[in-house]
């Protein structure tokens, strides 16, 4: 079972056991290969057809250590006894299990890649050179033409993800970013299509390991749209966690070139709103959420913050889920008390939230085992169909396999567009303006690493979680 032809050798028939042994290795090398690098080996495996010729080699392997193993137990002189019968049988289903678990995985991943991922590349990617927006936005607050000379420095408050701007830099613009807007959704009971409270914009830099996540503030008003101009409102009056269900329900012609229009008008608008472009997007609702914190054993947190409070259930039949922490002691939170705490605003502001989410996310991807995911592997594939859209394409995958695993965490930036970016409030309800000029100084700043003062506080945040 172990070493195919060892039981034949055993037995004095050394040809067929060299024979075998040598099938068995034959099979095996790229399985160790494999194995010795899991990132890069889960890469390869979702390129082309290699997961169905990884599902073949699988199963030649089950069929030959199935018949190494029977055939030397027929050799024995106590074949035919009961105990020998029955120590083949247990054989045999020792030697099948692993098999069968990794042709269900094998099988389940690829089901599971076709429903989520898209087919092909969007195209509702606004026009960029580089990662930076080629057009600017002279309504902007803040933003005006600049005319430099190259040793000049930049002036903080102006427009810097244009193309006038970025000559100016000694940085090389074909910067090979891939950025990905996330987002989480609310949809649950008593609440018709879904607010996105939860946007987060990162950006990954291929080669160096270097990536930026950039925290929106689910409620900025009067944010310019990013659609068609000229065919409908050029900002949006109610909150920016509504544009979602706004291009879905209401105005879905606004947003062509994507399968999922509200998607498309955060994309956009957020694009035009920091002057990055922003390539794909990845959603993931409060159900979802839930389930998948469960299915991963729940996760582990300091907190930092006194909170007391409940928020709105993530499915009908169940309560509110609540929560009850003290600062500086550390809790094991299951779904539904992790709902609460990355939901939770009372006695806080959306702005502490943001930073509370990216702590916890940190510490759910810190924690993340292999044994975990393996164990509840079938859940974890039907919580990502039922929870997760995403526009990246399935043959994009492996890419953005790589491209994760080799970023670096002391090299990863996270901005939160706090207090000091908004312009100015709204008279009659008091929700923010964004200073559009500061939000994309920032984000170039980020991008291009001009500013060290711009993440010192980023480390201390870090830390803080």
């Amino acid at each position: 079972m172990i070493v195919p032809g060892a039981g034949q050798a055993f037995a004095g028939a050394w040809r067929r056991g060299l024979v075998l042994f040598a099938l068995f290795a034959f099979g095996a090398v790229p399985v160790l290969v494999a194995a010795a690098v899991p990132v890069r080996a889960a890469a390869w495996l979702l390129e082309g057809r290699l997961l169905p010729a990884a599902l073949a080699v699988n199963i030649f392997l089950l069929a030959l250590r199935l018949f190494a193993a029977l055939d030397a137990w027929r050799m024995g002189l106590l074949a035919k006894t009961v105990p020998a019968l029955t120590a083949a049988g247990a054989i045999a289903v020792l030697t099948a299990t692993p098999h069968v678990a990794a042709g269900y995985v094998t099988v389940r991943s690829e089901v599971t890649l076709q429903r989520v991922f898209a087919d092909e590349e969007p195209s509702d990617v606004l026009p960029a050179r580089g990662v930076f927006l080629r057009r600017s936005d002279r309504t902007a607050p803040d933003v005006g033409p600049l005319d430099l000379p190259r040793s000049a420095p930049l002036p903080a408050g102006r427009l810097s993800a244009t193309r006038d701007v970025l000559v100016q830099t000694d940085t090389p613009l074909e910067r090979p970013w891939v950025t990905i807007l996330l987002l989480g959704s609310d949809e649950g009971p008593g609440r018709a299509g879904d607010r996105t409270d939860t946007m987060i914009l990162a950006a990954l830099e291929r080669d160096t390991g270097r990536a930026v996540a950039f925290g929106i503030p689910r409620n900025l008003v009067n944010v310019r749209l990013g659609g068609r101009a000229g065919a409908g409102p050029r900002r949006f009056p109610d909150l920016l966690n509504a544009l979602y269900r706004f291009a879905n329900e209401e105005r879905p012609d606004l947003f062509p070139g994507g399968r999922d229009p509200g998607a498309t008008a955060l994309k956009q608008t957020i694009s035009r709103l920091l002057g990055l472009r922003v390539d794909y997007h990845a959603m993931v609702d409060l159900d979802g959420f839930r389930d998948l914190v469960d299915a991963l054993g729940g996760v582990k947190i300091r907190v930092r913050e006194r909170i007391f409070d409940e928020v709105t259930r993530p499915a009908w039949g169940e309560t509110n889920p609540r929560i009850n922490v003290y600062p500086g002691r550390a809790y094991h939170f299951d779904g539904r008390t992790a709902l609460a705490y990355v939901r939770s605003r009372k006695d806080s502001d959306d702005y502490t939230r943001m930073h509370r989410q990216r702590c916890f996310l940190t510490a759910m991807a810190n924690q993340l085992d292999v044994v975990s995911v393996l164990r509840n592997f079938g859940a974890l594939a039907s919580i990502v169909e039922s929870s997760v859209r995403t526009d990246i394409p399935r043959d994009q995958l492996p890419d953005l396999i790589r491209l994760v695993g080799r970023l670096d965490p002391k090299r990863t930036l996270t901005v939160t567009f706090g207090r000091r970016y908004i312009a100015r409030r709204r008279a009659h309800d008091r929700f923010p303006i964004p200073n559009v000029g500061a939000m994309r100084t920032t984000a170039r700043d980020a991008i291009l690493q001009l500013r060290p003062d711009t993440w010192r506080d980023v480390e201390t945040a870090r830390r803080a979680c």
